[in-house]
C-alpha cells in the first residue's frame, strides 16, 4: 500500500531541477501512505515526472522499490495497492517466457512484466487486487492509468494550466505549483445531499477521479491539445449485474457450496504478506465471518481489533469482544473517549482529503490506529451489505412497496395528497425529521419507484439549494442513470445503486483515508471480483427473506459462530455525532458554524446555514443529517490554509536518501 504522484508537462517541463523539486513535495505530501521508502522517476526530454511513497508488504527489500521498470526498459510503472495472486501471473510469465530473471518477489514486478507481456488490459483482467497504477510507456510516448475494478484504490488526474497532474489524493496535487483551486459547484451541492462527492466529479473544478475498472491512455498527440480522454472500462459494474441476472434467468444460480470455497481462497490470498495482518472485528455478520475464515486459515491467533463508544446504544464491542472469545483471537479494543473525539476531529479534515460526511470515519480512525500498533496489514468485512441485502433501509422499503401495493389506489391518492402537503409545514417548524418522513411516505404513495424512495432516504437534504449562495438548480447525483440497474427486485436495484456509488465514493473512501493516515493496509475479501460477480447469480429470495439479508454469509458464519452471538439489529458502523454536537464538539462545531465562518468562502448561504444550527442546538429542533454535511464540508474548506505549497524556489533542495533505496533506483529504473 502506498502513495503516487506525478506530471507531465509536454509543453513546458522547464528545467530537471526545477520539476524534481515539485515532484518530491507532492510526492511527500503522501509520506503517510508510504513511509518505508521513496523514489521519482524523471525523463525530462519527454516531460514526465513521477513520484512515490512506499508503504512495504510484499518483498521488504530494496528490490521492490518504485518507480519500477520492465525488464527491457519499455514501461515504468508504480502502483498503489496489492495484486493477491502475483504468484499465480508469475508462473504465467515463468511458463511463456521459458523463465525469467526476476529482481525479487514483489508483486509491482510481476504487475510491469505482465503489461510488458499481455499488455495493459489483458494484464487487469487477469489480476486479482486493489490497486491504481501510473505506467509511462516509453515506446509509445504515452501515459496510463487505471484503478481496480470496484475502485478500492484511488486515482485523481487533471489538467492544471498545461501540466496534466495525477496522483493517490489531491492533497499531492495541490502541491504542483499550476494547482487551481477553484471549486465545483455540482461537486458541492451534491455532497450536501448525499454526504460525499460522487463518481467522477472531485471538490475541485478541474479535476477528476478515475471510475473503477477503468483505464485513462492518454498520448503524447492528445497531450499536446490538453486533452483529456475518455477512460474506458475493462471491468463493467452494470455488465456482471446483467450478466447474474440473466444466469438465473437461465438456471444457472450460485451455490452455497462455490461461495463458501471462493469466501475461502479470497480471505486466504488476502493473508499472503511479508509483514504482521490482523483483523477488524465489529461483531457483526461480515467482519465475524472474515476474522473466522482467517482463523481456521491461521497457524497461530489472528490479532482482532474492535471500538466502542461510551454512549451505551452505540457500543458493540462487548458483541465483538463475545465473538473474538468463541473464535480464540488476540483481541484488542479501544473505547473513544472525549479526550479522543476532541483531538481526532481535528485531524478528519486532513484525513478525508476532501469532503466526507461519514461520521464512522471518527471511529475508523480509531480503529486503524488501534491496529497499527501491532499490525500492516487488517482485513475487513466491508460489502457484504451492499452484495447481498444487508442494510436494514433495503427491508424498510422493501415492506413499505409491499404494503403500498395492498392499499387501494384512492387511499394511496389521499395520503400522498395529506402528506404531500404538511410536509412544508413541518420543515417551517423545523420538525425536520417528520418533514423527511411526510415526503418519503408522499413519494411512496405516488409513484412507489424503489429507486426514488432508496434515493430519498439516503439524502440528507432534499433541497440543496437553499443552502447555497448562488443555487445551482442541480438534480440530486443519485438520479444519474449509471447508477440505476433499472431492472430486477428493488434489493437487487437498491443493491446496484449502492455498489456504484455509496460503497466506492464513501466506504472505500473513508478506509482508504483512516488506514492510510495511519500507513496501515485494509484489504477487503468480500469485495473480491470474483464474489462481486458470483453474488449477482444469488436470487433476491436466496439473499434476503423476513426483513433478513446477507442469508449466504450468515449459513456459512454460523457453522463457525453461534446464531446467539451474531443474530440481533444492526447498527451499523456510525457515531453519536448528534450527542457529540451538544457536549465534546461543541465548541469546534460553533467555530465552524459562527456566521464569519460561514461567510468566509461565499459559497453557503449564512442565513439558511446558521438556522439550521440554532434550531438544532438552542430550539431543541431534531437533528437535521445536513448539519454534519455543512460542518465537514466547514472543517475542509478550513484545512486548505493549513496546507497550502510554498513558492517554489527553483533550486533544487539536497534529500538525503537512504542508499540501498537509491542503489535501487539506479538498478531497477532507466533514466
Amino acid at each position: 500500500m502506498c502513495g503516487l504522484t506525478g506530471f507531465w508537462s509536454p509543453a513546458h517541463f522547464g528545467s530537471e531541477a526545477v520539476a524534481r523539486g515539485i515532484v518530491e513535495a507532492m510526492r511527500d505530501r503522501l509520506t503517510h501512505r508510504g513511509p518505508d521508502d521513496h523514489g521519482t522517476w524523471i525523463d525530462a526530454e519527454s516531460g514526465i515526472a513521477f513520484g512515490f511513497r512506499r508503504l512495504s508488504i510484499i518483498d521488504l527489500s530494496p528490490a521492490g522499490h518504485q518507480p519500477m521498470a520492465s525488464a527491457d526498459g519499455r514501461f515504468v510503472a508504480m502502483m498503489n495497492g496489492e495484486i493477491y495472486n502475483f504468484a499465480e501471473l508469475r508462473a504465467e510469465i515463468d511458463a511463456a517466457r521459458g523463465g525469467h530473471p526476476w529482481r525479487g518477489h514483489s508483486d509491482t514486478e510481476v504487475l510491469v512484466e505482465a503489461i510488458d507481456e499481455w499488455g495493459l488490459e489483458r494484464a487487469l483482467g487477469r489480476a486479482n487486487g486493489m490497486f491504481a497504477i501510473a505506467v509511462w510507456d516509453r515506446r509509445e510516448n504515452s501515459l496510463l492509468l487505471a484503478r481496480d475494478r470496484i475502485g478500492k484504490k484511488p486515482m485523481y488526474y487533471g489538467w492544471m494550466g498545461g501540466h496534466f497532474l495525477f496522483g493517490s489524493e489531491l492533497k499531492a496535487l495541490r502541491a504542483h505549483p499550476a494547482f487551481d483551486g477553484r471549486l465545483s459547484t455540482e461537486a458541492l451541492s451534491g455532497f450536501l445531499q448525499i454526504g460525499y462527492v460522487v463518481g467522477r466529479q472531485t471538490i475541485f473544478a478541474g479535476l477528476s477521479k478515475l471510475p473503477g475498472g477503468h483505464i485513462l491512455r492518454l498520448d503524447a498527440r492528445a497531450a499536446g491539445r490538453r486533452e483529456s480522454p475518455e477512460p474506458s472500462p475493462y471491468w463493467d459494474l452494470r455488465g456482471v449485474a446483467e450478466a447474474g441476472l440473466d444466469a438465473q434467468a437461465a438456471g444457472r444460480l450460485a451455490r452455497q457450496e462455490e461461495f463458501e470455497a471462493l469466501l475461502r481462497d479470497s480471505v486466504a490470498l488476502r493473508m499472503v504478506a511479508d509483514v504482521p495482518v490482523g483483523s477488524f472485528l465489529s461483531g457483526g455478520i461480515d467482519s465475524s465471518l472474515v476474522t473466522a475464515l482467517m482463523a481456521k486459515g491461521s497457524a497461530g491467533a489472528v490479532h482482532s481489533f474492535a471500538i466502542g463508544f461510551n454512549v451505551r446504544e452505540w457500543d458493540e464491542a462487548p458483541h465483538a469482544r463475545a465473538v473474538a472469545e468463541h473464535l480464540g483471537t488476540q483481541h484488542e479494543e479501544a473505547y473513544l473517549g472525549a479526550a479522543d473525539i476532541q483531538d481526532m476531529i481535528r485531524d478528519i479534515a486532513e484525513v478525508c482529503d476532501e469532503p466526507l460526511a461519514d461520521d464512522s470515519i471518527v471511529p475508523t480512525t480509531l480503529l486503524c490506529r488501534l491496529a497499527r500498533r501491532q499490525v500492516t496489514v487488517a482485513l475487513s468485512g466491508d460489502g457484504g451489505d451492499e452484495l447481498l441485502g444487508g442494510y436494514a433501509r433495503y427491508a424498510a422499503v422493501n415492506e413499505w412497496l409491499e404494503r403500498r401495493r395492498g392499499l387501494p389506489r384512492p387511499v394511496r391518492a389521499l395520503a400522498g395528497l395529506v402528506s404531500g402537503g404538511l410536509a412544508p409545514a413541518a420543515e417551517r417548524l423545523g420538525q425536520m425529521r417528520m418533514a423527511r418522513r411526510l415526503r418519503l411516505l408522499d413519494c411512496l404513495m405516488g409513484s412507489g419507484d424503489p429507486d426514488e424512495v432508496h434515493r430519498m432516504l439516503v439524502s440528507q437534504t432534499l433541497e440543496a439549494d437553499s443552502l447555497l449562495a448562488s443555487p445551482a438548480g442541480l438534480p440530486n447525483p443519485l438520479e444519474d442513470p449509471r447508477y440505476l440497474l433499472g431492472r430486477s427486485t428493488p434489493i437487487d436495484r437498491m443493491g446496484f445503486t449502492d455498489l456504484a456509488t455509496y460503497l466506492t465514493d464513501d466506504i472505500l473512501a473513508k478506509v482508504d483515508r483512516a488506514s492510510m493516515s495511519t500507513s496501515l493496509e485494509v484489504r477487503c475479501p468480500l469485495l473480491d471480483y470474483r464474489v462481486i460477480e458470483m453474488s449477482w447469480r444469488f436470487p433476491t429470495a436466496e439473499k434476503y427473506a423476513a426483513g433478513e439479508g446477507k442469508l449466504p454469509l450468515r449459513q456459512l458464519l454460523y457453522r463457525h459462530v453461534p446464531r446467539a452471538l451474531v443474530d440481533r439489529p444492526k447498527r451499523g458502523f456510525g457515531a453519536p455525532v448528534e450527542v457529540w454536537l451538544r457536549s465534546e464538539l461543541r465548541d469546534w462545531a460553533e467555530a465552524l458554524m459562527s456566521p464569519a465562518a460561514l461567510a468566509r468562502h461565499g459559497l453557503l448561504d449564512v442565513r439558511a446555514c446558521r438556522k439550521l444550527w440554532e434550531d438544532f442546538l438552542y430550539r431543541n429542533h431534531s437533528f437535521n443529517r445536513v448539519i454534519w454535511n455543512l460542518l465537514m464540508f466547514q472543517a475542509w474548506h478550513a484545512s486548505l490554509d493549513h496546507a497550502r505549497p510554498e513558492p517554489f524556489s527553483g533550486q533544487d533542495p539536497w534529500r538525503p536518501d537512504a542508499p540501498d533505496a537509491r542503489a535501487a533506483a539506479d538498478r531497477f529504473v532507466p533514466n
